[in-house]
């Protein structure tokens, strides 16, 4: 098992560059008791932050989820892309199982999801069956979810694709993979 100190993994990094005025800023970090702050400045000295446990044991099972997250979540840097940690996959299953892991590790809580941050799409069934059919298998509360209306309709439920607006979390998970997957 490998330990990931994210103190470590954010030292000299900077942000991906701003999709409106392509600067980029130095990340720093600031322990506390259990966690890691981790932030940066804009050029108005804007402080953007957000806490971190202080390090990761990078298990077989964290080690799939950022794996699958990496197959299956953002990549793109073009735009804003760089500001959404997204994921997305029409298996429940699998679904669950890497929100859980990143719950598990503190990376993304759970409980902290805003409502209709979960985006169903390319669904056949009416919004109501596939909000009740992934609410039921995520086990999670339907005002989470967001049915969106669109020309391709691949299956009854659709595909679930979890969108976090969250800048630090999507760079964090890069910076890992880079160093370690």
């Amino acid at each position: 098992m490998v330990n990931i100190i994210l103190k470590k993994i954010v030292k000299n990094k900077k942000t991906y560059p701003s999709w409106s005025t392509g600067s980029t800023y130095f990340l720093e970090s600031k322990e506390k008791e259990e966690n890691i702050e981790i932030y940066y400045k804009t050029k108005s000295n804007r402080k953007i932050s957000r806490i971190f446990p202080k390090k990761l044991n990078l298990t077989p099972k964290l080690a799939y989820a950022l794996g699958f997250i990496k197959g299956e979540g953002a990549n793109a840097l073009g735009k804003s892309n760089y500001r959404r940690f997204t994921l997305t996959n029409a298996d429940p299953k699998i679904m669950l199982f890497v929100l859980k892991e990143l719950d598990k590790n503190n990376l993304l809580k759970i409980s902290n999801l805003k409502r209709e941050a979960i985006h169903l799409l390319h669904h056949n069934k009416s919004d109501s069956e596939v909000i009740n059919y992934w609410s039921r298998n995520l086990n999670l509360p339907k005002k989470l979810f967001k049915c969106f209306e669109d020309k391709n309709k691949t299956s009854d439920y659709g595909v679930c694709h979890v969108y976090v607006s969250d800048v630090l979390l999507r760079r964090v998970i890069d910076l890992i993979h880079e160093k370690f997957l």
